[in-house]
């Protein structure tokens, strides 16, 4: 039974030294804060997005809203396809917007240099989202 206690308080004092002694690791990347100007400019950015809404991209895709989400720092865009194959609409426009990455790393470099992500949402008719495309801040950096 002595050997058992012993055992188990080793065991105790392995762990706790571990959880004193380890640095704490994070999973998150390293994220650069968004000041109050920033994200008020970002803000300002998804509003100037949205006073034209809706907008027609296509004769079957149409751009429905523009939003800042600040504690995600991503600036979402959600479209809207009027067509039965909706997920047909959502490829070729995600092939568009892969196809001209660059251009659009280029036109958001101001949102992408505060660490905003641009979020791309595709939603059919009744309003279900079957699609994301995502343009991280780290895809752009190469082009500055």
């Amino acid at each position: 039974m002595v050997k058992y206690l012993i055992g188990l308080g080793a065991l105790v004092i392995v762990a706790a030294g571990y959880f004193i002694l380890v640095p704490e690791t994070t999973v998150s990347q390293d994220e650069v804060p968004v000041s109050a100007d920033e994200e008020v400019s970002l803000e300002d950015m998804a509003a100037s997005a949205r006073e034209s809404i809706p907008t027609a991209v296509t004769d079957t895709l149409t751009l429905t809203d523009a939003l800042f989400l600040p504690r995600l720092q991503i600036m979402e865009y959600t479209y809207v396809t009027t067509v039965a194959d909706a997920r047909s609409t959502a490829r070729d426009m995600r092939t568009m917007i892969e196809g001209r990455a660059d251009a659009i790393c280029l036109e958001g470099r101001q949102m992408f240099e505060m660490g905003a992500t641009q979020r791309y949402s595709f939603e059919d008719g009744q309003g279900n989202i079957f699609q994301r495309v995502y343009i991280l801040p780290e895809d752009c950096q190469r082009l500055y």
